[in-house]
């Protein structure tokens, strides 16, 4: 053979290469995925345990404002002005209106909803929910704490749930203030 005829040769293995990388890259980005290959794309997608959602009471609907939703929330903020309201919120106040078996009913300051609104909050407890005397000099363990909180009792409470546009929920600690 001569040189000009495996420059040919050479030349047609080149582009058969090619043409071969270039169909295997294309059917195996462009094939229809198999039912097991979507599954596991699915399964992919980061899951939200309940605990972390946020709940939808006190969202504000597009294309509304603050001042139109709630008015009094301009004059008497509970976050400084124009600042966002937080995806994930733990943290609450308010003022004990009702004691119940499991539970207090408080009437919350607004801060874990985005209209700001005051509204009343179920406040659950569990075996291992702990209520705090003032400047935290007594704690109890449990449902125990219920019989050492009072009507019209002002106190901070934090779960360890996302509370955010929900008005029941769990507590992981209650301080009387």
């Amino acid at each position: 053979m001569t040189d000009k005829s495996n420059k040919v040769v050479l030349i047609i293995i080149a582009i058969i290469v090619i043409i071969g990388t270039v169909l295997a890259i294309y059917f195996a980005w462009f094939s229809p995925r198999t039912e097991e290959q979507k599954e596991e794309e699915i399964a992919a997608e980061p899951i939200i345990p309940e605990a972390m959602r946020t709940g939808e009471v006190g969202e504000i609907e597009e294309g509304k404002t603050l001042a139109e939703v709630n008015p009094e929330a301009i004059s008497n903020p509970v976050r400084p002005p124009d600042t966002l309201m937080p995806a994930a919120v733990f943290d609450t106040k308010g003022e004990i209106v009702s004691i119940e078996e499991n539970a207090v009913v408080v009437m919350g300051s607004g801060e874990n909803f985005a209209d700001q609104k005051v509204r009343e909050l179920t406040v659950k407890f569990t075996g291992q929910t702990i209520t705090f005397e003032k400047g935290q000099q007594a704690k109890y363990l449990g449902l125990e704490g219920l019989n050492h909180l009072v009507l019209g009792q002002m106190v901070l409470i934090s779960s360890s749930e996302n509370i955010r546009g929900k008005t029941e929920f769990i507590a992981a600690y209650i301080n009387k203030i």
